[in-house]
């Protein structure tokens, strides 16, 4: 297991977010990579991007502010920044 933390300045502020089971999930279900992998092997802008807008999102479907679709949000950011990880260092990965 993974434990992230990203920070995100967007042109309305800065919002820190935890990427929990639920975006690990669905990251490696949108690009069919374990999380550790993706970032490890393979570290694309677009993982990082897309978890930050994961989370945006999932704030918005808990009575958050709305966020648009993935392209149209990516213009307002400034930028996503790691503030935190922390991997099980009993996981296969770790």
């Amino acid at each position: 297991m993974i434990s992230l933390s990203l920070r995100v300045t967007t042109t309305s502020g800065k919002t820190d977010y935890t990427v929990g089971p639920k975006i690990q999930v669905a990251f490696e279900r949108e690009f069919k990579v374990g999380l550790p992998k993706a970032f490890a092997a393979d570290q694309k802008m677009e993982h990082l991007y897309w978890l930050a807008w994961k989370c945006a999102e999932q704030v918005a479907k808990s009575g958050g502010p709305a966020v648009k679709p993935f392209d149209g949000w990516l213009d307002t950011v400034e930028s996503v920044e790691v503030v935190g990880v922390d991997e099980d260092p009993l996981s296969p990965e770790g």
